[in-house]
């Protein structure tokens, strides 16, 4: 066994190893052993404790989560977690999650999908637990929903559980989408503007989101496309609008505190827009953004087309119910 010799130690080192190998009941050199061994351990330590601490994050933040009507859940425990990633035992879940035990990569990845966080940040602890893109809905109104709902061009199916547009209050209005699955939730940052303050090309933009809406809306009323999606739309103070894009908030957590304001239906419908005053100037853009639509020869057309049921999204949409390819 390979040796090693310490010259010109401290006078003051020496009887702090003495005083704690006396305390132990063990010689100085194996107290020097112990010692050592415990700062070559240091580093997987800290990486033990790491992984435990962001383990302890992500069940607390799935835990706030389940405040959410979207979810149907039990309590997070060790045991539940245990269960759920196919562990026999829940000792070696609870050492993990307390830092006396490290996970393998597989099974970090297993809980993440549990905990509805990012593998690579419960994992490595790169980016944040909650992911946040930036993106823009296509302005053409078949390809919009059938983007909106994450559905498969070909066999139109959709997995999505739930789909939010929330809009920052104030005059500017900024819009955001937070889609659900069953095992995780994504926020998307968009380019548009809910109010009149569009910029450049913004209004003809927002005119042709609310034709999006309302295929969607249609599709999601009518054809049934996807009998366990909840669709709905909110108002979001600044705070809230920030903590949604930062990753480090449980998505469902903070849709949980806010209410469903219909607005997203309403936006594009001359019977209902009237009666609502979701933020100011909202009548006078629902009112502008109609007014466009009627002036414009493609975009009534696109209207009257999708209150007829005869849009082509539609019309595919019930062929295949027909053919028994959707479960309508």
């Amino acid at each position: 066994m390979p040796s090693l010799t310490i010259r010109n130690l401290d006078d003051t080192l020496i009887s702090a190893l003495k005083r704690k190998a006396g305390a132990s009941a063990r010689s100085v050199e194996a107290e020097l052993r112990i010692a050592l061994k415990a700062w070559a351990d240091q580093p997987a330590m800290m990486q033990v404790e790491a992984v435990s601490q962001r383990l302890q994050q992500a069940i607390a933040l799935a835990e706030n989560g389940r405040a959410s009507a979207f979810s149907t859940r039990p309590p997070y425990s060790a045991a539940r977690v245990a269960n759920a990633i196919g562990e026999d035992h829940v000792t070696p879940v609870a050492q993990w999650i307390e830092g006396i035990a490290e996970p393998s990569l597989s099974q970090l990845k297993a809980i993440a999908a549990y905990c509805s966080v990012s593998a690579d940040w419960l994992a490595y602890g790169e980016g944040t637990p909650y992911l946040c893109e930036y993106d823009r809905i296509p302005e053409n109104a078949g390809q919009g929903v059938l983007w909106l709902l994450d559905a498969d061009p070909k066999t139109l199916k959709t997995h999505l559980q739930g789909l939010r547009f929330i809009r920052c209050a104030g005059e500017r209005g900024g819009l955001l989408l937070v889609k659900q699955w069953a095992d995780k939730d994504l926020v998307i940052r968009t380019p548009y503007v809910v109010s009149e303050d569009t910029g450049g090309g913004g209004q003809s933009s927002l005119r042709n989101l609310t034709q999006v809406w309302h295929l969607l809306y249609q599709v999601y009323s009518e054809c049934d496309l996807a009998p366990d999606l909840a669709i709905t739309s909110h108002i979001a103070s600044e705070r809230t609008y920030r903590q949604l894009q930062d990753g480090w908030h449980n998505p469902s957590a903070l849709l949980h505190d806010l209410p469903s304001l219909p607005w997203w239906e309403d936006i594009w419908d001359s019977n209902e827009f009237e009666r609502g005053n979701y933020w100011p100037g909202w009548k006078k853009l629902c009112t502008d953004l109609n007014e466009e639509i009627s002036d414009s020869k493609s975009a009534s057309n696109i209207r009257e087309s999708i209150e007829s049921g005869e849009h082509p999204l539609l019309k595919e949409i019930e062929n295949a119910a027909l053919l028994g390819k959707l479960d309508t």
